[in-house]
């Protein structure tokens, strides 16, 4: 068994991705039903949903930052690289994919470390939303949670790229048919 299927059947790897699908999951179908309720209050019953915007952002923060987590565990978020379509060796399409997984890393390394000081300068002041008293590090959190797992699938796919002997070759070339 490789060491990439070792990584994928770990309890806490298959938890952290079950428990990232299931807040895509409620915090989805939240922010609908909140919406809804909101169009429900104003347009049918005529009255108001005061501090609609602040649940909202709440949920949304963590409904964005979990899809952007999943979207890095799957590599399907949206890539600028033009300079993999252009080569033609495998080899060199892996190593262009480890040098992109390697400044993934760094980059998100910063961003962990100023998420991390973002929350802790909030909870020290303890900042609360306007309307409701939401404190602010609920919507705050998943910034930094979302950082750490994006780090964590970066290390993930970058050690899959490393051993992938067939990564960059064509179906024809790993031997199945086009």
């Amino acid at each position: 068994m490789s060491i990439i299927h070792k990584i994928e059947n770990n309890i806490l790897f298959r938890f952290l991705l079950k428990l990232d699908s299931a807040v895509m999951i409620i915090t989805s179908i939240l922010a609908a039903g909140i919406v809804f309720v909101g169009v429900l209050m104003r347009y049918i019953f005529k009255m108001n949903f005061f501090g609609q915007e602040e649940v909202l952002c709440v949920v949304a923060m963590w409904l964005y930052w979990a899809g952007g987590v999943y979207g890095s565990y799957e590599g399907s978020h949206i890539k600028g690289d033009m300079l993999s379509s252009l080569l033609k060796s495998p080899l060199s399409k892996k190593i262009v994919e480890l040098i992109i997984q390697g400044v993934s890393f760094v980059v998100i390394l910063v961003f962990c470390i100023w998420g991390f000081e973002y929350m802790s300068f909030n909870l020290k002041f303890n900042a609360v939303s306007t309307g409701l008293k939401i404190p602010l590090s609920l919507s705050q959190m998943p910034l930094l949670v979302g950082f750490i797992l994006m780090e964590l699938y970066t290390v993930f796919n970058f050690l899959r790229v490393l051993v992938d002997k067939d990564f960059g070759k064509t179906e024809e070339e790993k031997g199945g048919t086009a």
